[in-house]
């Protein structure tokens, strides 16, 4: 039996920018049961004891709510994909947190930046904005430098590591370890040139 939801004093006056992050807390909350685009905004607005066209007062459309939401999701998600600082293995550490994430959050994740939400210029700019922190931790943790071709190879990389991750979740016989495993081999063979890592696939 599910407890009840618990909500604060949510119907007293808050300043705009505490309740435009209320709004978004519970927007993210909805996603934690279901998919964005089954995200409604009477809800939100019913679990934040507002009306619906004070909502609209704060997000002047539901793509400027979703935007909203994604943007905080998104930001969750390079928090949970940090290394701790100490860690002796920080790119590992740093894969796995994502691959653990999207596996987690899979059908959100595609429909943030590769369903229709991902054709709003927005939603692009927030999915460069995580492909470019992840890339910029790649390089941190593996001392890499900072080159052009460098960070054009990581980038190429980052978009195949994200692949795997969203199609490990339709492969229950492939495990999250299974694609940071095959990630770092990549990484290591192919995109820093490391002679002491044999090429994925060249049998030997």
């Amino acid at each position: 039996m599910s407890t009840p939801r618990q909500v604060p004093d949510v119907r007293r006056r808050l300043p705009p920018e505490e309740r435009r992050r209320q709004l978004v807390a519970v927007g993210l909350q909805e996603l934690s049961n279901r998919p964005i685009h089954a995200l409604s905004i009477d809800r939100v607005a019913e679990i934040a004891g507002i009306s619906r066209g004070l909502l609209f007062r704060y997000f002047p459309t539901k793509q400027d709510f979703y935007v909203a939401v994604v943007g905080a999701a998104s930001r969750r998600m390079l928090r949970a994909a940090t290394p701790d600082p100490d860690d002796p293995d920080p790119l590992r550490a740093c894969l796995n947190a994502f691959v653990s994430f999207v596996d987690r959050h899979s059908d959100n994740y595609q429909a943030f930046f590769h369903g229709g939400f991902g054709a709003d210029p927005q939603i692009r700019e927030i999915h460069d904005e995580v492909r470019n922190t992840m890339v910029g931790r790649i390089l941190t943790a593996t001392s890499a430098a900072p080159n052009p071709l460098t960070t054009m190879r990581l980038r190429g990389w980052w978009s195949m590591v994200e692949s795997l991750a969203v199609d490990r979740t339709a492969a229950p016989d492939t495990s999250v370890d299974d694609v940071v495993d095959y990630s770092i081999t990549v990484l290591r063979a192919v995109v820093l040139d490391d002679p002491g890592v044999t090429s994925p696939g060249s049998g030997s």
